[in-house]
């Protein structure tokens, strides 16, 4: 079995000559975006599930854990404005609780986006 590589954008992923779907998936420079790739992924797993493809669902599941530990190995960057590895920080926590219950997430987000903390934090949404 020949290593593991990185499947570039565009590139075929090997399998029937397609494209790898989870190429830069991952996008979380703001909150924004972060909340849109969790919404990609979480359509992505309904998909999985619905058809029953559960290896394609473990991959969901292993790019949103990879995106969890972007952004914590991001938050504890001492290099890193501390304006940012808050938010990372933050993103990181959207990460997980998605991932152990992503059935009830999308509400959970929207009561943590109107909290006093996260108003505090990081002001309030444009919604």
């Amino acid at each position: 079995m020949s290593p593991k590589r990185k499947i570039e954008k565009g590139e075929p992923s090997g399998e029937g000559g397609e494209k790898d779907e989870f190429a830069h998936i991952l996008h979380f420079s703001t909150m924004e975006e972060a909340e849109a790739t969790l919404r990609r992924l979480d359509g992505m797993l309904r998909e999985c599930r619905a058809a029953g493809d559960r290896q394609r669902a473990a991959r969901v599941l292993e790019t949103a854990r990879e995106g969890r530990r972007r952004a914590q190995m991001i938050a504890g960057n001492r290099q890193v404005a501390p304006e940012k590895r808050a938010e990372k920080e933050e993103i990181q926590q959207w990460f997980r609780v998605w991932l152990e219950a992503p059935d009830t997430f999308f509400d959970w987000l929207e009561l943590r986006k109107a909290s006093v903390e996260f108003v505090g934090r990081f002001g309030g949404t444009d919604e």
